[in-house]
């Protein structure tokens, strides 16, 4: 029925919505502690993202995945330390979103566009 492209295509196309949603979410909604929620999301999803990009980029192949592995590893650790950081500032709060939705990103184009 499915070959294993048509579930490669499948299983992108998941990691593309999640990264959209959880990004799109962080944004939009109101509530502080569903924001903070979201971050840890879009973080871990951005370090399974980085995390496939570099098993990807480990042959030696392609060192512009295991590059855009680093960046967004880096980014999301980011966005964690800022988040732990910010109790009540919400500038620093948006900046830890907008480090995470930027880890995420690059972690998703590390892992597949890359």
């Amino acid at each position: 029925m499915f070959t294993s492209l048509d579930l490669l295509v499948v299983v992108c196309l998941v990691l593309i919505a999640m990264t959209v949603l959880s990004v799109t979410l962080m944004f939009l909604l109101r509530n502080k502690k569903a924001k903070t929620v979201l971050v840890y999301v879009a973080s871990v999803l951005g370090l399974y993202l980085a995390s496939v990009g570099f098993r990807i980029g480990i042959t030696g192949v392609f060192w512009g995945q295991m590059a855009a592995s680093f960046i967004a590893v880096a980014l999301v650790v980011g966005a964690i330390v800022m988040v732990r950081i910010a109790k009540q500032d919400e500038k620093k709060h948006l900046v830890a979103r907008i480090l995470s939705s930027a880890g995420v990103f690059v972690g998703l184009l590390g892992a597949i566009f890359i």
